[in-house]
C-alpha cells in the first residue's frame, strides 16, 4: 500500500544534517546528549568489510539464481555494501550488474563514487533516498523527480540505514514518517527505510537488511514486525546480539528474504541468534575464527573466537507468529514444552493483574535525592511530599528495602484521578522546585500533555503505593521478584504489580526467582543486552505461566524458603509446570 502523500520529508534531512548543528547546554538531558553526539543524532555507523559480505551473501542466498541484477543501497555511505554486493554478485558468476546508491552525506557519495568506479556501473546521489522513494509512490508528484526516480525497482535492496530513535528524531518527524509510511507507535527511522527498501524491489526481488534488532520483540516494533509479515517471504533471522561486529551501541539483526507476490503461507523461516555467554558457566565450546565464519559455516552451540565466547542458536521464526508477540528462535522440542505448559499453567501474569513501570521523572537530579536533610530550610520540602524509594539496586531475589534515595513526590488522587498537589499548601516544596523551573518547565512534553511543569512524567496512581506489591528490576542477568509492603514508591527501572492475595504473591515470587522464569524468557521472549543481562518488561513478563496457588504449593514454598533451600522450590516450580526435570 503506498503511504500517505502530503508530508514534507524536509525534517528528516534536518535531523540527519543537525550533526553540523549542535548547541550546547548547561546539564544537558540524555536527549540532548544524543542529540549532540553525530552518531546518535545522524544514526551513521558505516559496515565492516566483513559483516558487508556476510550481509551481502544472505542477499544473494534469497534472491538465487539470475543471470543480471539491478542493486540499491539507499543509504550507501562509503560504499561499502555495493561494493561487497558487486564482490558477491562476481563469485556468483553474475557479469551484468549496476549499482545505485543514495545519501545525503555530500562527501560520503564522492568517496563511494571513488571506491565503485573500477566496479559496475554504478549511479550514486546525494539525495534524501526516502524522498525520492516517496514521490515514486505518488506518481503525481513525479515531474519532479530527477532521472534516477524514473526506474526505482531494483532486483536486490542491500542497507545498513541510519538508527535514530524517536527521541532524537522529535515527535513532529516522527509523526510524519508514521503518516508517511503507515507505521505507528514509537518510530525509528531505520523502519521507515525498511518500508521504501522493500516497496523498491521488484517482485520476488531480495532484500538484506542490517539494523537494529529492538523491532523483533518491543512494542514499538510491531508495525514493522506487521509490515514484513505482509510484504516480505523471510528466508532467516540473523540476531548478531552482543557479537560487537562493528562500533555501533544498538544491537545488530540481518533480515533477509524476498519481496511477496502472494499471500500464502511462508516455507520455514530460518532464525539464528548470537549472544555472548561467560566462559565459566562453558564446558566444551568450539574453537573458531571469527562468529561470521561460525555462522557462514552454519555452525551452531557454543563457539570461542579466542576473546569471548558466544552462543549459536539455531531455530525457527514460530509459525503461529504475528506483529504482538516478540520474534524468537525456537525449535520443535521448545514448541513441545511451550504445549506442555499451556496445558498445566492456570493464568499468564497479565491475568492476574497489571503490570506498571516504576515512575518516570524524566528529571532525577531534581526529584529523586539522598540529601533533602541537608539542603536549607527554606528549601527543604515538606516530609509528606518525600516518599521512601525502590530502585533496582534495593532489590534482591524473595526480598527488597528502600535505599537511602527519596523521591519527591508532588502528585495525590482526586476521585481516582492522578492529579499535582496545590503547592500553594507546600510553600518550602514550592521553593526548591522554583529554584529548578528552568529545567523542568523545558520539558515540553509535559506542557503539551496539559500538566503543570513540576510534575513527575509519569507518577502512576499514588493510592496503590500504599498496598502488597511485587517489584522486579527492568535489567537484570538474571529474575529477581520480591514482595514489597514498604508503601514505597518504586522508580522507573523497576516493574511493580498489586498482588493484595499472600498465597499467590508467594507463588509469583518463587516463579519469578526460578530458573524456569531464565528459561521460559529465553525461550519466549530472548531480548538479551550486552553481557548476557535481560530486559524484564511488561510485554514480556506478562506472559510468564504462573501455576495453580493450591495450599500444598503454597505451604511447600514457605517451607523451603523458611529453611533457605532454595534449589528446592527451584525444582518445586518446574514440577508444579509439568516438568519433571529443569529444562536446559
Amino acid at each position: 500500500r503506498p503511504p500517505r502523500r502530503g508530508i514534507c520529508i524536509e525534517t528528516i534531512r534536518q535531523v540527519i544534517e543537525s550533526r553540523y548543528n549542535y548547541v550546547c547546554m548547561i546539564e544537558p538531558t540524555r536527549t540532548h546528549r544524543h542529540r549532540a553526539d553525530p552518531t546518535k543524532s545522524s544514526g551513521i555507523v558505516y559496515t565492516p568489510p566483513a559483516l558487508a559480505r556476510f550481509l551481502a551473501s544472505q542477499a544473494f542466498d534469497s534472491l538465487g539464481d539470475v543471470a543480471s541484477v539491478r542493486i540499491l543501497d539507499p543509504a550507501c555511505g562509503d560504499g561499502e555494501l555495493l561494493l561487497a554486493a558487486f564482490e558477491i554478485a562476481g563469485q556468483r558468476g553474475i557479469d551484468d550488474t549496476e549499482l545505485v546508491g543514495y545519501d545525503v552525506d555530500r562527501l560520503a557519495v564522492e568517496t563511494a563514487s571513488e571506491r565503485l568506479k573500477d566496479s559496475a556501473p554504478s549511479e550514486l546521489s546525494c539525495a534524501d533516498f526516502l524522498e525520492v522513494a516517496y514521490r515514486y509512490c505518488n506518481r503525481a508528484d513525479i515531474f519532479q523527480a530527477d532521472r534516477a526516480i524514473e526506474t526505482p525497482e531494483f532486483d536486490l535492496v542491500i542497507s545498513n540505514p541510519p538508527y535514530v530513535r524517536t527521541q532524537i528524531l522529535g515527535a513532529n518527524t516522527a509523526q510524519s514518517l508514521g503518516r508517511r509510511f503507515g507505521l505507528t507507535g514509537r518510530i525509528d527511522l531505520y523502519h521507515a527505510f525498511a518500508i521504501a527498501m522493500i516497496q523498491s524491489l521488484v517482485p520476488s526481488g531480495a532484500l538484506g537488511l542490517l539494523c537494529s534488532n529492538k523491532f523483533l520483540t518491543n512494542r514499538a516494533g510491531r508495525s514493522m514486525r506487521r509490515f514484513l509479515l505482509n510484504e516480505l517471504e523471510i528466508d532467516e533471522l540473523v540476531d548478531l546480539g552482543d557479537t560487537k561486529l562493528f562500533n555501533a551501541a544498538v544491537l545488530p539483526v540481518i533480515v533477509s528474504g524476498r519481496r511477496r507476490q502472494n499471500r500464502q503461507s511462508d516455507g520455514a523461516r530460518r532464525f539464528r541468534s548470537v549472544y555472548e555467554v561467560p566462559r565459566h558457566r562453558v564446558g566444551v565450546s568450539q574453537d573458531v575464527a571469527s562468529v561470521l565464519t561460525a555462522l557462514t559455516n552454519g555452525q551452531n552451540g557454543t563457539i570461542d573466537d579466542g576473546e569471548r565466547t558466544f552462543s549459536i542458536r539455531d531455530g525457527l521464526l514460530d509459525q503461529r507468529v504475528d506483529e504482538v508477540r516478540p520474534w524468537n528462535p525456537i525449535d520443535a522440542s521448545t514448541l513441545g514444552h511451550f504445549e506442555v505448559i499451556r496445558r498445566t499453567a492456570i493464568a499468564d501474569l497479565s491475568d492476574i493483574g497489571k503490570i506498571r513501570v516504576g515512575v518516570k521523572t524524566t528529571a532525577d537530579a531534581v526529584f529523586i535525592r539522598s540529601d533533602w536533610s541537608e539542603l536549607p530550610d527554606s528549601i527543604r520540602p515538606e516530609a509528606d511530599l518525600l516518599r521512601p524509594l525502590i530502585t533496582h539496586h534495593d532489590i534482591h531475589s524473595w526480598s527488597c528495602r528502600p535505599g537511602k534515595d527519596l523521591v519527591l513526590y508532588p502528585h495525590c488522587e482526586d476521585n481516582g484521578r492522578t492529579v499535582a498537589v496545590n503547592l500553594e499548601y507546600y510553600p518550602l516544596a514550592s521553593n526548591y522546585l522554583e529554584l529548578n523551573r528552568d529545567r523542568l518547565a523545558s520539558r515540553t512534553y509535559v506542557k503539551r500533555s496539559g500538566r503543570q511543569w513540576f510534575e513527575i512524567w509519569v507518577p502512576q496512581r499514588p493510592s496503590l503505593w500504599s498496598r502488597q506489591k511485587i517489584v522486579f528490576p527492568d535489567i537484570s542477568e538474571s529474575p529477581r521478584f520480591a514482595v514489597d509492603n514498604s508503601g514505597a514508591v518504586v522508580n522507573g527501572d523497576c516493574y511493580w504489580m498489586i498482588v493484595d492475595d499472600d498465597d499467590l504473591a508467594d507463588v509469583i515470587t518463587a516463579v519469578g526467582n526460578s530458573s524456569f522464569c531464565t528459561w521460559f524468557y529465553d525461550a519466549a521472549c530472548g531480548n538479551f543486552l550486552y553481557s548476557g543481562r535481560r530486559r524484564f518488561m511488561t510485554q514480556y513478563m506478562e506472559r510468564l505461566p504462573i501455576p495453580d496457588p493450591t495450599p500444598e504449593l503454597v505451604q511447600r514454598i514457605r517451607e523451603y524458603r523458611s529453611a533457605e533451600d532454595f534449589t528446592a522450590i527451584d525444582a518445586l516450580i518446574w514440577s508444579a509446570l509439568g516438568f519433571e526435570q529443569p529444562l536446559r
